[in-house]
């Protein structure tokens, strides 16, 4: 639909552009939306009707879904013990319980009984923990920000029965990619994903034209699968084995008895056309790279951040910071190939396998994969935001996927990740048979069974078609335009930022208050830690000195006008003394920033 794609590029356009003595994008080229061949389904997607809508889900015929229980609170990973017990870990809390124990007495499924345990303190310069579970030998493991405490938890327990033992005693904390999915085999490895902690290892990171650093050095420790023994206590971060490397994040990740093999489902990187504008436009950056799914081999190198796959060449091909053009293969001709890809930015988060007997044949052996969605395909609509399907025929996966389970994001087109209702965060088998899904934004969890009836008629309701119902086609004011241009696919189109990585501009003393210190954050950039609004933020934030002084001046004080409240503006004058007055190449810690007030040579 033209106008859907027009008013995607108005108000999606590629964000965070990081400063440089270059000169930046023309406005009107970074707004084109290029045609790219992808098509209306990704390479290896089959094409399926989902006609049933149950329980708000979107499910292939003869399916039906019930919601057995809500958490009302973020909630990380399920996991479903023989005894049919579940166990949901959080992730958006910074102190108390983080596991909570569920059981159904009544044998409707729905839970009516529920323990927490598993206390947590998070220091204050540290964002909330993302709390990973796994279980081994009647042992419930979790992962926090810096350890694997295990907890002894048999069939019948609801919470531990015994205190809680350190399995790895330091794992260093990032804050990129700080959630670490655990795995266990059977023959007692413990298999943890340590994240990049970054997009593509640059020299100066997220900033326009900055090489990657090579080699890599962020490899040492990060961006691949690391195993220790799992019935060893108090490990050093140094005793674990680095088991393969070149994964910048895996978040789905489990190790499948029945095929003894480690499966994961790697996050690939951002921002190529940001960072790489004469190499990429908006559109491809939306579809690159693939998510990849691959079964893990012992030293196996796949790739990061040297490479990304392209599904579309059916390569992995070199990245640009390496010298990459997006199509010159190089270094990468050698590493490791996927299995399969998913598109681009959808966030495979959690893998189970199944390979119980309810469902249909089709499904045995298979694998369900949770994408939970995107929030930086701009300027295309986000997507994902569904739960896959990925068939296996001797072992091995066929090269194809599809969809699943639809529905959860509430909207036929959703162009803000925040608005979407639910998203899907972590899938589990029941001793039973059944597929369960828990959601990430309020701990929803749904129970999918197979019935084999006839489906009813699918009804979707109107208002639900869009969540950008106040877009128009009406001409916007040149700071909106400016805003909507450079940051808003990180802080959103509404100013409420992205929860956990990129903060909130509503409501801040930080757009509100002093203008001088508004102008460094925005002119110079910021590097944290720094807490908003309660939540601890430390990402960098690049600085936007490219713009000129009269756009930086429309551009901040369209900022405090629709995000603080205040008519107070901010002039091209108090700009120009900001830049003159107190110049700075690189951005300001963020502790320093916070005291930097003023505007030089004005009283």
């Amino acid at each position: 639909n033209a106008r859907l794609m027009l008013i995607a590029a108005l108000t999606c356009l590629t964000a965070c552009v990081p400063q440089s003595s270059e000169d930046p994008p023309v406005l009107t080229e970074r707004s084109a939306v290029e045609p790219y061949p992808s098509g209306s389904l990704h390479p290896g997607q089959v094409a399926l009707d989902l006609p049933v809508l149950s329980a708000g889900l979107h499910l292939p015929e003869g399916f039906e879904a019930q919601i057995v229980h809500e958490v009302g609170w973020e909630s990380r990973e399920l996991f479903i013990r023989r005894d049919g017990d579940l166990f949901v870990s959080l992730s958006g809390k910074r102190d108390g319980a983080h596991i909570l124990g569920l059981r159904d007495t009544d044998g409707d499924h729905v839970i009516d009984e529920t323990t927490e345990f598993f206390e947590v303190i998070t220091p204050r310069e540290q964002k909330v923990p993302r709390i990973h579970i796994a279980y081994h030998d009647d042992n419930l493991y979790a992962v926090t920000n810096e350890q694997v405490i295990r907890m002894p938890l048999p069939p019948g327990a609801l919470v531990p029965t015994g205190p809680e033992e350190t399995v790895i005693a330091s794992i260093p904390y990032q804050s990129s990619h700080r959630g670490r999915t655990i795995t266990i085999s059977p023959d007692g490895w413990l298999y943890v994903n340590i994240g990049g902690p970054s997009n593509a290892c640059q020299t100066v990171s997220k900033t326009l034209h900055s090489p990657g650093m090579d080699p890599c050095p962020e490899l040492d420790q990060h961006g691949g699968i690391w195993r220790w023994p799992a019935d060893q206590l108090n490990q050093p971060r140094e005793a674990g084995e680095r088991y393969a490397t070149g994964i910048r994040n895996s978040i789905a990740h489990t190790y499948d008895p029945v095929y003894d093999a480690l499966f994961v489902g790697q996050m690939g990187r951002d921002r190529l056309d940001t960072l790489w504008p004469e190499h990429f436009t908006a559109q491809q950056n939306a579809d690159l790279p693939g998510e990849e799914f691959f079964e893990v081999e012992q030293g196996g190198d796949y790739g990061w951040p040297y490479c990304y796959w392209d599904p579309f060449l059916n390569e992995r091909v070199l990245a640009p910071e390496y010298g990459g053009d997006g199509e010159e293969v190089g270094r990468c001709a050698d590493m490791a190939r996927p299995a399969l890809s998913f598109p681009a930015h959808w966030s495979p988060s959690s893998i189970a396998f199944y390979h119980g007997e309810t469902l249909p044949e089709r499904y045995h052996g298979g694998a369900f994969v949770v994408l939970k969605g995107s929030w930086n395909r701009a300027p295309l609509p986000q997507d994902g935001f569904v739960v896959a399907f990925v068939p296996f025929e001797n072992g091995r996966p066929t090269g194809d996927w599809e969809v699943f389970a639809d529905g959860f994001k509430g909207f036929d087109i959703l162009y803000e990740r925040s608005n979407a209702v639910y998203r899907p965060q972590s899938v589990a088998i029941h001793p039973d048979g059944s597929v369960y899904i828990l959601d990430n934004n309020e701990g929803r969890t749904w129970r999918i069974t197979y019935t084999g009836m006839p489906a009813p008629a699918r009804t979707v309701s109107a208002d639900l078609s869009s969540d950008r119902e106040l877009i128009t086609e009406a001409s916007m004011g040149p700071g909106q335009e400016i805003y909507l241009q450079y940051c808003a696919t990180c802080h959103m189109a509404e100013g409420g930022g992205v929860p956990g990585e990129f903060p909130p501009l509503v409501g801040t003393d930080w757009v509100s208050g002093d203008k001088g210190r508004l102008i460094r954050a925005v002119l110079h950039g910021m590097d944290g830690p720094v807490e908003i609004a309660g939540e601890m933020y430390d990402e960098i934030m690049p600085g936007h000195g490219f713009l000129d002084d009269d756009d930086m001046a429309v551009l901040l004080t369209y900022i405090r006008a629709e995000f603080g409240d205040t008519n107070d503006p901010i002039l091209e004058a108090e700009v120009t003394l900001v830049r003159n007055g107190d110049p700075r190449e690189l951005p300001w810690p963020a502790q320093e920033l916070e005291t930097r007030t003023g505007i030089p040579g004005k009283p």
